[in-house]
């Protein structure tokens, strides 16, 4: 799963970094002027350190323009940095000093398209998405496919030695909506149903198999409140039911709630990402934010774990530099196995993990430190379990350079199991993953070792030459935590040396509008001695892959 590539949108779940309001027709510096202002403002009900909803945005968006004083509205959104947004809402307002309402209305007005119907109480809009990949390998699995794959229950005819490459893509089309059910205290219905069809034809990594598949992707509902107290206090409250997708942190644990692949097609697309079901529930107050989940992936039938995921969330954010969070997660149910070297093997069932997290970033237009660092320690109530990760990232972003470059390095490291304790200690990555500058540690090597028994050094390069056009290259070096890997890749499950190897990526992305985004990805691997003792006559692994996405 090497692409980000959600269906709702591209930004879906980034972390908003800041959000900036302008103004056209703006009568001076008035008290009239400034409480229009203020007004739009309070309307727009989405805030900074908090994840994107391209649906939410829309409905605030719609809000705005049926104001009396306003003639129109748009929302803009620019990539900041990884995983980051920032929101630039302009708003055009009347000459008329009075403006009546115009409700949108496709069925009167099909120019309200994709806006189905929007009145101060109800919004419904469509939201679909398009996109189409070709992806090509020269040496895929090194060169050694059928070591590499051995037992892998998604192996059918898949790629190996020399150049391949295959087609695929993907189709979405949904309806959401707003219900304000209590306008005085802004309570608020909201919810969506998605379908998504996927395809793939020519072979792929793992099978030959020309496919096509369809299913519903999203469906939930929920509710959403909204209010300020007396001393100007900001509070939130929300709970959703349904199928959804859920981002811990930024993708450290959690983020891949859905599985792509084998009869689902679309493998490196990865365009499904919400859960089977989702439970989840928050308040925040100012910059403090409580969560309650429960998650139920979206396995593929053929790698079928039935795990259920409890979970609680609370971080603090101080508007646009800092965030801290902690979390506790549950694991109730699930029948993944652990295993050990003397045949016998644990359950998932009862792990429960300790997270805590901080990240640091330069506001909006100011250059300065980029700092992340977050730690997880799991145990299980069942047997003795002792197992860790954490990571450390830190850089640099140079605003006064016009490309505004941002250099940073990243030390990550996930524990493997040490035969000379009494104890468990793999790390189980969960669902992690995400794209290529979060959890996929690698576009090749993320295939061959899932940030379990692994240490990895990241330095990564970024910068925009133009506003929309971001060039990000990465230098990979990948390392073993322990010589026992049995639970990893099997043709890899006792190694003689702890380097795996080394890989160096570059990404292409042009944002060229809210609608029309372009992806290029390249990567160069190297096996290293962990691999190349155990699987002889390996061969460098190149791969690029292309696709082009239209949304709205």
């Amino acid at each position: 799963m090497a692409q980000s590539n959600n269906p709702v949108s591209i930004y879906e779940g980034y972390r908003i970094q800041s959000i900036a309001f302008s103004f056209e027709n703006v009568d001076g510096d008035t008290l009239s002027a400034l409480e229009k202002k203020e007004k739009i403002r309070r309307i727009y009900k989405i805030y900074p350190q908090t994840q994107y909803s391209s649906f939410m945005a829309s409905y605030y968006t719609s809000q705005i323009k049926l104001l009396g004083f306003v003639a129109d509205a748009t929302t803009e959104i620019y990539p900041f940095s990884e995983n980051e947004i920032e929101i630039q809402v302009h708003v055009i307002l009347s000459n008329d000093t009075i403006k009546s309402v115009v409700k949108e209305n496709i069925f009167k007005n099909i120019s309200s398209f994709p806006v189905i119907y929007s009145s101060p109480r109800t919004f419904f809009t469509f939201k679909a998405a398009a996109s189409e990949m070709v992806y090509s390998n020269n040496n895929a699995w090194f060169g050694k496919e059928k070591e590499l794959l051995n037992g892998n229950p998604l192996a059918n005819h898949p790629v190996g030695a020399g150049y391949t490459a295959w087609l695929e893509g993907f189709a979405s089309l949904g309806i959401y909506g707003v219900v304000k059910i209590i306008p005085k205290i802004n309570l608020s219905l909201y919810g969506g149903v998605n379908y998504l069809v996927s395809f793939s034809a020519g072979n792929e990594l793992f099978t030959n198999k020309a496919r096509i598949y369809g299913a519903v992707e999203e469906a939930y509902i929920g509710f959403i409140g909204t209010g300020r107290t007396g001393k100007g206090h900001l509070y939130r409250y929300h709970a959703l039911y349904g199928r959804k997708q859920f981002t811990l942190g930024d993708g450290f644990l959690i983020v891949n709630t859905a599985m792509n692949g084998d009869n689902r097609a679309a493998l490196q697309l990865n365009p499904r990402w919400a859960a089977k079901s989702i439970f989840q529930a928050g308040f925040s107050w100012d910059r403090l934010t409580l969560q309650l989940f429960r998650i139920k992936p979206n396995e593929l039938p053929i790698l079928q774990s039935n795990t259920i995921i409890n979970g609680i969330n609370l971080e603090l954010g101080n508007k646009d530099k800092m965030v801290i969070g902690i979390s506790f997660l549950q694991v109730p149910r699930s029948n993944f196995k652990y295993y050990l070297p003397d045949g016998t093997s644990h359950s998932r069932k009862g792990m429960q993990v300790y997270n805590i997290r901080v990240f640091r970033t330069d506001a909006i237009g100011k250059g300065g430190l980029i700092f992340k660092a977050e730690g997880a320690y799991a145990r299980n109530s069942h047997f003795n379990m002792s197992a860790w990760a954490y990571y450390g990232e830190i850089g640099w972003r140079f605003s006064s350079v016009k490309t505004s470059p941002t250099l940073s390095y990243r030390y990550a490291s996930f524990s493997g199991d040490n035969p000379k304790t009494a104890s468990y200690n793999r790390w189980d990555a969960l669902y992690t993953g995400g794209n290529g500058e979060q959890w996929v540690q690698g576009s090749n090597m993320y295939k061959i070792v899932q940030n379990s028994n692994e240490i990895s050094h990241r330095l990564q390069i970024s910068c925009f030459p133009v506003k929309k056009l971001q060039l990000v290259g990465q230098v990979w070096l990948f390392y073993a935590s322990q010589k026992m890997n049995l639970g990893g890749n099997p043709a890899l499950s006792i190694l003689s040396s702890k380097i795996y190897g080394s890989e160096y990526n570059l990404t292409i992305k042009f944002f060229l509008s809210r609608q029309w985004y372009f992806h290029l990805n390249t990567a160069y691997t190297i096996p290293g001695k962990a691999i190349k003792e155990l699987v002889t006559n390996t061969k460098h692994w190149f791969c690029l892959s292309v696709f082009a996405r239209y949304s709205f």
